[in-house]
């Protein structure tokens, strides 16, 4: 052998060495069922109810971290609050990125907060959300808030049979109006119409394993024509819902303030900011569009997943009486029967605040959060974290976890009291689990919190809450099962809403009347 050929040799050995060194000192992967050659676990990833199916691994595998392997796109499940805690939020500048979603960048959803990646736009894109929406100026929309729930009432007075829709219509006109001056009177206002189409795609889009081009991103660039292309049908009919989210409501708000009538919302601000600021410059353009993108996303974020909570909190009242007994008593305490409920009872009400933090327990509207995905390799509990992992918090899991919340398929608000009917602080807030973790937690938490309070406070308020009797007059049995979907709903919702008493029916339309609506 030649000095030249032995040198390659040697190279050789050395790299295949070095090599099984590095992989034998790396730890193994987190636990999970077993891969299948090339698919890997593909035909394993469930797409019904899935939290359920990661918990059932967790529990077989003794672990609170599994492993998912599936083409080009491992993922990481976390079945515990302290595995969430630990990665999301003490490590959160590793695990604060978003892997690129195939489905969304189709669909043209791939520069909207809640997808983008963890760099300098998304802290842009952030830091303009957070100015408007956080803790400390959200009670600026309160009127809007009280506003808004006193006409749901008012629908809900006159035609409870409808309740979901009404339910929806109170969450649109809320959320635009705060963030485009727009009270929405029909819900089939071009602008609902299109949000709402946008928001089902989405839904659809970010089940995990629904679509096979996000895990073998090479399917996108077959033609649509092909069979296993309707990911492209899909995708193509709702991009123009997504765009027209973003744009319609902000230019048309725009349009106003130009022509001398402004709209006062978030828009508006924003607009008049942005002109002040910028002028008509380049630098003002792009703020403009960054300024449509946060604005367009507020109804994403918010208008599904708030309306979610107000039906899960409808069907909790119908399936365990007590608590709405409870309830009303505390209400009819510290509100009384001469006026409807307002935000500054809320300190009064310990037990309608229990009542609001089961509700986001109960049945989450996230049952596992939008993935995280992990900018580097990873050791966690002596398991290799491969960098590129899409990192799933199984929040629904935690959330039912009977060492924080024993008995967790009841609905118990008493469980966050203490002996003195005070908030019980050593209880785990489920708003620390239901919003997210870390620097993705949902950003609009709080303006959707006060949204929440003064619904369920209202409603309780005025109204016995029933699924009422059907045709025959038999009682209708509802039961308490959710929807697949990174939004979660009840399956059922109750429709016998009926007033308390005529002097509380009274209350909710001269509020109307006084308020200029008509239901």
């Amino acid at each position: 052998m030649s000095v030249l050929g032995f040198e390659a040799l040697a190279l050789g050995a050395l790299i295949v060495f070095v090599i099984f060194r590095l992989l034998k000192a790396r730890p193994p992967l987190p636990p999970g069922p077993k891969p299948w050659p090339i698919i890997g676990n593909m035909l394993d990833v469930p797409t019904v109810r899935p939290w359920e199916r990661y918990r059932e691994w967790c529990d077989k595998y003794d672990s609170d971290v599994i492993f998912i392997q599936l083409p080009t796109l491992p993922m990481v499940i976390l079945g515990s609050v302290k595995a969430a805690t630990d990665l999301l939020e003490k490590r959160s500048q590793l695990y604060s990125d978003r892997r690129e979603s195939q489905m969304l960048k189709l669909m043209s959803f791939n520069n909207m907060l809640p997808s983008m990646p963890y760099d300098w736009n998304w802290r842009i894109h952030r830091r303009m959300f957070h100015q408007y929406f956080n803790q400390g100026t959200v009670d600026i929309f309160r009127p809007i808030q009280l506003q808004e729930t006193r006409y749901f009432m008012a629908r809900m007075l006159n035609s409870p049979e409808h309740t979901r829709n009404h339910i929806r219509h109170f969450i649109t006109s809320t959320i635009f109006s705060a963030t485009y001056g727009k009270t929405i009177l029909k819900m089939d206002d071009d602008y609902v119409t299109v949000a709402h189409a946008a928001n089902s795609g989405l839904v659809l889009a970010t089940i995990p394993g629904a679509f096979w081009v996000e895990s073998m991103p090479f399917l996108k660039y077959i033609p649509s024509w092909m069979p296993g292309a309707g990911f492209k049908k899909f995708a193509a009919k709702y991009a123009p819902f997504i765009e027209q989210t973003r744009t319609k409501a902000y230019d048309e708000t725009k349009q106003a303030n130009e022509n001398g009538i402004p709209r006062p919302s978030v828009a508006n601000t924003m607009i008049e900011e942005i002109r002040t600021r910028y002028g008509d410059s380049e630098e003002g353009r792009d703020q403009e569009e960054i300024a449509k993108d946060v604005t367009g996303i507020a109804y994403g974020a918010g208008a599904d997943t708030t309306a979610s909570a107000v039906e899960s909190f409808l069907l909790a009242m119908d399936l365990f009486p007590e608590v709405q007994k409870r309830g009303q008593a505390e209400l009819d305490r510290v509100v009384g029967s001469q006026r409807l409920p307002e935000y500054e009872d809320l300190d009064e009400m310990p037990y309608i605040r229990a009542i609001m933090m089961e509700t986001m327990r109960w049945m989450p509207v996230t049952a596992f959060g939008v993935p995280h995905a992990v900018t580097t390799d990873d050791e966690y509990q002596g398991y290799h974290i491969p960098k590129g992992a899409m990192v799933v918090a199984n929040q629904w899991a935690m959330l039912h976890n009977p060492e924080d919340y024993p008995e967790p398929d009841q609905f118990k608000p008493e469980r966050f009291l203490d002996t003195d009917g005070n908030i019980d602080s050593s209880v785990r807030d489920p708003t620390t689990i239901a919003f997210g973790f870390g620097r993705r937690i949902c950003v609009g938490r709080y303006f959707s919190h006060n949204t929440l309070f003064i619904c369920i406070a209202s409603i309780l308020h005025a109204f016995n809450i029933s699924a009422g009797v059907n045709a025959e007059g038999i009682p209708i049995k509802l039961v308490p099962e959710m929807t697949n979907g990174i939004v979660s709903k009840p399956k059922d919702v109750p429709t016998c809403l009926t007033p308390r008493s005529k002097a509380v029916a009274h209350l909710i339309e001269e509020a109307a009347m006084d308020l200029g609506l008509s239901a």
